[in-house]
């Protein structure tokens, strides 16, 4: 059993002082509120909830700084970007995956990410192998290694585009039939313990047949389980499909599917006014990804409106090409001022913009996941914390008004003092010889990888 003494603390959307948790077997056992320190409390002085990261390519990683040239003289876009992540992943075994995830899970935590929603696609090996599950465990050797929480979500893509185009190489290694993918679940379901739990989902819509996402919607109403799907993240995608069904994506997804609070949508960048008030309404989660849908050109999600409409969001890091969640954060405020010309667009009566965000993401995430003891400090909820230092001089002078606020908009050092995942102190920079150890697999491993000549 832990007892945390806090001296500052984050709970139920507001801070308070002097504030003891008693934590066991995970889980938040008792708080007790304006305490005295006692010899057997761990002392802290600012503790809030850790974030989850929504959605996670994290194999990509990898590919974090190698495609910052143009590669096509015309037009550098996703579409081009996404010949670079094909070439990576005709690169990557399973004791490589392992290298690259532990990785980036470990910096996730060192961030502030204590859960993470793995969408994972790619379960062969080779363009020729069977489906199997050799990437499934060197993700969860990476999960295990690092101490994160893992919502593993194994995702179904059968085909290239809307007419059922045939699969490129590099995409038959993202390939299952729907039994194959179901069997999978199965398989991870049993092979999985605590903290990590499963949702399932579908690429998107150009990769599967309305049948095929029927399917899944049967399974995940069976087990009761959040389910994801990439929509509308390039106009490219929203066009063609409008020409196919004179009905735009998300339109057509809640026209012809129930969606509510299980689903998780992630970008739906390129949506217009009527879709995005009925998605605020269905209780669903629109995941968004500000440092990725950045650095692809992606465009922008219609944020201000959304909020206005009591919008549920979530932040995921996406492609990792950057890993913090308060980055995410801030960027997801700072892209709608540069739009709108405004300030403060998330702010929300006397709550500055850094909080708002913060309880929103908090929301969000744990509803992405599909456990709701994640995602706020409560008895009986996952003891799940961040351990933030007063030292820090960026949160120097604020008090419980500013002080998420500086958090999310003010600080340029590492903030995060201490992290605990399901009751175990799992902080990064108080495990040297794992990081260490991953670093140098990692470098190795990616020096292998873009040494190739189709880099």
């Amino acid at each position: 059993m832990h007892s945390i003494y806090a001296n500052k603390v984050f709970l139920d959307e507001d801070w308070h002082h002097d504030v003891r948790l008693k934590i066991d077997n995970g889980y938040i056992e008792k708080i007790e509120h304006d305490v005295l320190l006692d010899s057997e409390d761990i002392s802290l002085d600012i503790v809030i909830p850790g974030l989850c990261n929504a959605h996670s390519h994290s194999f990509q990683r990898a590919l974090s700084g190698h495609t910052e040239y143009q590669q096509d003289k015309n037009k550098d876009n996703f579409w081009t970007w996404r010949k670079k992540m094909y070439h990576l992943v005709d690169q990557i075994d399973a004791s490589r995956f392992t290298a690259i995830v532990t990785q980036a899970y470990l910096e996730m935590i060192a961030n502030g990410y204590t859960s993470v929603i793995e969408f994972h696609y790619l379960h062969r090996e080779g363009a020729g192998d069977d489906f199997n599950n050799l990437i499934f465990h060197a993700l969860l050797e990476a999960a295990n290694a690092s101490g994160i929480r893992l919502i593993y979500t194994p995702i179904l893509y059968q085909r290239g585009g809307f007419l059922d185009e045939e699969l490129s190489s590099q995409q038959r290694k993202f390939y299952a039939t729907t039994e194959e993918l179901l069997s999978h679940y199965e398989y991870a379901e049993s092979m999985l313990n605590a903290p990590h739990s499963l949702a399932i989902g579908v690429h998107s819509l150009r990769a599967v047949t309305e049948d095929a996402l029927r399917k899944i919607v049967e399974f995940r109403d069976q087990k009761d389980i959040p389910i994801h799907i990439h929509i509308s993240e390039q106009q490219k995608e929203v066009d063609d499909f409008y020409k196919l069904n004179n009905l735009r994506p998300v339109e057509w997804l809640l026209q012809n599917f129930k969606v509510d609070e299980n689903w998780c949508l992630v970008h739906a960048t390129h949506i217009n006014e009527e879709e995005l008030n009925l998605l605020a309404k269905s209780g669903a989660v629109v995941c968004i990804c500000p440092t990725t849908e950045a650095n692809l050109g992606d465009g922008i999600f219609k944020l201000k409106d959304y909020l206005k409409q009591n919008g549920l969001f979530a932040i995921g890091s996406d492609s990792n090409i950057s890993i913090n969640p308060f980055e995410e954060l801030r960027w997801l405020e700072y892209v709608q001022r540069l739009i709108t010309k405004e300030r403060n667009i998330a702010s929300n009566l006397n709550m500055g913009s850094g909080q708002y965000l913060f309880n929103k993401a908090l929301v969000g995430g744990a509803q992405s996941t599909g456990n709701s003891s994640l995602g706020t400090i409560k008895q009986g909820g996952c003891a799940d914390l961040l351990a933030l230092t007063n030292s820090n001089p960026s949160l120097a002078g604020h008090n419980s008004n500013t002080l998420l606020d500086a958090i999310v908009f003010s600080n340029q050092n590492a903030i995060i003092d201490k992290v605990m995942i399901h009751g175990k102190w799992v902080t990064p920079n108080e495990l040297p010889e794992l990081c260490l150890t991953t670093r140098k697999k990692y470098q190795a491993t990616v020096d292998e990888i873009f040494s190739k000549e189709v880099f």
